[in-house]
């Protein structure tokens, strides 16, 4: 805790305010103002800020700062429809980014990942299943691998990067948990009460999930000064 406590400390000030004025901003407003446009204006604005802060804070992390940018592209497709194949598609190319610099596989292996989302496809198509069903499943398996990636990094280095890679992909499988139950509700899989619920509580876990991964920067060491 000493540790994390310090490397909070090394962040500019107004990056931590500015976190916590998003965060508790837009959790506030969901409970006492559901429908408000202003809540979805603050979520994505702090998704925009968090790719800024990778780019300022970690400049030679390429790969980091790619994942982050397909978050944000996805994200913009999902603000204008939030059932949308394209943005799921588009957050599978940021699940593989991060696992291109959490494990051993390559960039180049996009080509390989890109084929097998085509062949998932189209043999949802052939055999009548809905396509996002095939892209989810990818998806989904994407995100699990990047928690056991983490958990590895994390269990082999740990330190204040790795404690955030690990946390990060938690909070993001514990939004997308969310995320399925609200979907399961939108088409009546689940009892739709439970729709609303479960796209808030997606952003309370989605949100700081991403601070958290855009601060697990491979190429920079944790600090290693603790507050007395």
């Amino acid at each position: 805790m000493k540790a994390f406590l310090a490397y909070l400390h090394r962040i500019d000030r107004t990056w931590l305010v500015t976190w916590a004025c998003i965060y508790f901003g837009f959790l506030a407003l969901g409970i006492l103002i559901p429908g408000f446009f202003g809540i979805t204006v603050l979520k994505y604005t702090g998704i925009v800020l968090n790719l800024v802060y990778a780019i300022q804070k970690f400049p030679r992390d390429h790969l980091l700062q790619t994942a982050l940018f397909f978050t944000l592209l996805a994200d913009t497709i999902l603000v204008i429809d939030n059932t949308s194949i394209i943005g799921v598609f588009v957050f599978c190319l940021a699940q593989f980014f991060h696992m291109t610099r959490l494990s051993k596989i390559r960039p180049i292996n996009l080509l390989l990942y890109l084929s097998l989302i085509a062949i998932l496809y189209l043999f949802s198509l052939y055999q009548h299943i809905p396509p996002i069903f095939a892209v989810c499943f990818i998806y989904t398996g994407s995100l699990i691998a990047n928690i056991i990636f983490s958990f590895r990094w994390h269990k082999k280095s740990p330190g204040i990067q790795s404690n955030c890679g690990l946390a990060g992909f938690l909070l993001f499988g514990a939004c997308d948990t969310c995320v399925g139950l609200s979907y399961l509700s939108y088409i009546r899989v689940l009892p739709y009460f439970i729709y609303a619920p479960a796209n808030y509580f997606a952003w309370f876990f989605y949100y700081p999930s991403q601070l958290f991964i855009a601060n697990s920067s491979k190429t920079l060491r944790a600090p290693k000064t603790v507050i007395q």
